[in-house]
């Protein structure tokens, strides 16, 4: 019988004992060899029954791994993702990429809804930023000029218009720009009124600016933060604003 084994099949002083087996018996506890023998048929058994149980196979095929995600909760098809509101956020084609993503990732609709709601949450962030740099240039352009603000913006707007680059600043989000908006300044008394007017194509009629007005206020867009073309209706009310205004003056 070896040192740290009794002769009753328990075990004694580890210490004399192989270190696979001192550090087995240590950590587990066993007290005996009989424990020992007991503790590794529990486990052969327990491993046999999950297996059974769980029936996974050593090679999973697509079919097998389609059947799996289905019985998980993934819809059959793309189409059957249903974001409620959240859908009419995106585009089309936006969403019609987030249901394939979702379904070739196999998620499901609740974790699939989780997605997009977090997608939304980081746009909210972004867009309440962009608002608020909007809102602080906005401010600072209007304390520098005071009561000549209109008209300085007015102006920077005709030489844009002038110039065909209203839509290009409008899309990189530069029609507010201090610097931009400085420019467009000095570079309006190089620029006599007979060029502006030929190159804006001669005075709009106020009344087709209302017409305008109106079809961008009621546009979804124009009230949707979260709409892709939000930032793109603002502008252009904006823009209509300043051309009507100035038609007045």
């Amino acid at each position: 019988m070896v040192d740290y084994m009794n002769t009753d099949g328990s075990f004694g002083d580890m210490s004399g004992a192989p270190e696979s087996v001192s550090a087995l018996v240590g950590s587990k506890g066993f007290k005996s060899v009989e424990a020992l023998a007991i503790g590794y048929q529990t486990e052969v058994a327990y491993k046999g029954t999950v297996a059974e149980k769980l029936n996974i196979p050593e090679t999973v095929t697509d079919e097998m791994a389609h059947t799996m995600r289905t019985r998980l909760g993934r819809p059959e098809n793309p189409d059957g993702y249903d974001f409620g509101d959240a859908a009419k956020t995106f585009k089309p084609e936006v969403l019609s990429g987030i249901k394939g993503l979702a379904h070739a990732q196999g998620l499901n609709p609740t974790q699939a809804t989780a997605v997009v709601n977090q997608i939304l949450e980081i746009a909210n962030i972004q867009v309440a930023s962009e608002e608020a740099a909007t809102a602080a240039v906005e401010a600072a352009l209007k304390e520098k000029h005071g009561d000549k603000y209109d008209t300085y913006m007015e102006e920077a707007f005709n030489v844009s218009e002038a110039l065909g680059i209203t839509p290009t600043l409008d899309k990189l989000g530069l029609n507010r720009n201090p610097e931009v908006i400085e420019m467009l300044h000095r570079m309006n008394s190089k620029l006599d009124e007979a060029t502006l007017k030929a190159a804006g194509g001669g005075p709009v009629d106020p009344k087709t600016i209302d017409e305008k007005i109106k079809a961008v206020t009621e546009n979804p867009a124009y009230s949707d933060r979260m709409h892709v073309d939000h930032h793109a209706m603002m502008a252009e009310f904006k823009n209509l604003l300043a051309q009507k205004h100035n038609q007045a003056g």
